[in-house]
């Protein structure tokens, strides 16, 4: 008996091992860094220092297809210093078109995307339905809608679409939350940031020190900002229903980013909200 047991034991050893054998026989993905060949040359623009929290954040990317050519094309958020933000900031993104051969060229200008900032991150989203992406830039300072024209020519129609929001914002995410075949717009926001009256490096000994090291001061010892949900009007305006919705932020948590996904199948998208340094939000819709 114990023989037949240790025969139908092996069997069941070497009958387990296979798919992992198989799966392990499977090859491994390689990735190339292209950026130069391809064209992807601006820089980010960034403080090596890191003196300061907003100076910690930004670096967003996104894809979009800005001329429905059935080719993505790609955002880089150019972001700032302190210094140059005082001085008028900088350009928020880059808009790179591919080209054919995997190229990439840089369209910032002859696109329209001019407004300048301090950027952060990118949401892309047809948002008026003419069946054109547009762009949501967040930032330090004011965030950008920009409306596609068609075919790569960007307006900035922030202030009629009431989106300048404020503040500090780090991330956005686009979401039909109501299901009326309009994309909405949430947006969570980090800390409060005075670029005037910055708190010195390591000035504090409970909240700019890690271990007697001088550090930078926050998000620890700064307050929160509250976040945003915006509802779209369907005629290009929309209108702030953060503390109707129950997604304000009350606690004042730092916000990093939300995504919208239907996580059980009831037909209506929640949201999941990320925070620096605290519980993150799951908000059931």
């Amino acid at each position: 008996m114990s023989r037949l047991w240790a025969f139908f034991a092996g069997v069941w050893l070497v009958g387990s091992c296979l798919p992992q054998a198989a799966e392990s026989a499977l090859p491994i993905p390689r990735f190339t860094d292209i950026s130069v060949e391809a064209g992807l040359r601006v820089s980010h623009l960034s403080s090596p220092e890191k003196r300061y929290v907003i100076e910690s954040m930004s670096g967003g990317v996104g894809f979009i297809d800005c001329d429905n050519d059935g080719k993505l094309d790609i955002i880089t958020i150019n972001g700032s210093s302190v210094d140059r933000y005082r001085q008028g900031g900088d350009p928020m993104i880059t808009l790179y078109h591919q080209e054919a051969g995997l190229k990439f060229r840089d369209i910032t200008a002859e696109a329209g995307l001019t407004t300048r900032g301090w950027g952060m991150g990118v949401a892309v989203a047809d948002f008026d339905n003419d069946g054109w992406e547009d762009i949501y830039v967040t930032g330090y300072g004011g965030n950008v809608l920009y409306r596609n024209l068609g075919n790569c020519k960007f307006q900035d129609v922030t202030e009629k679409a009431g989106l300048r929001v404020g503040g500090f914002s780090a991330g956005a995410a686009w979401g039909d939350y109501d299901r009326d075949g309009n994309v909405d717009l949430f947006v969570p926001r980090y800390v409060v940031v005075d670029i005037h009256n910055l708190p010195a490096f390591g000035s504090d000994a409970k909240t700019c020190r890690f271990r007697g090291v001088p550090v930078q001061c926050g998000p620890w010892g700064l307050p929160g900002e509250s976040d945003f949900l915006f509802h779209n009007r369907g005629n290009g305006t929309f209108e702030d229903v953060s503390k109707k919705a129950g997604v304000d932020d009350p606690e004042h948590r730092y916000g990093l980013q939300g995504v919208w996904a239907d996580y059980d199948n009831d037909g209506w998208p929640d949201l999941y909200v990320t925070n620096d340094g605290n519980a993150n939000y799951l908000y059931h819709n």
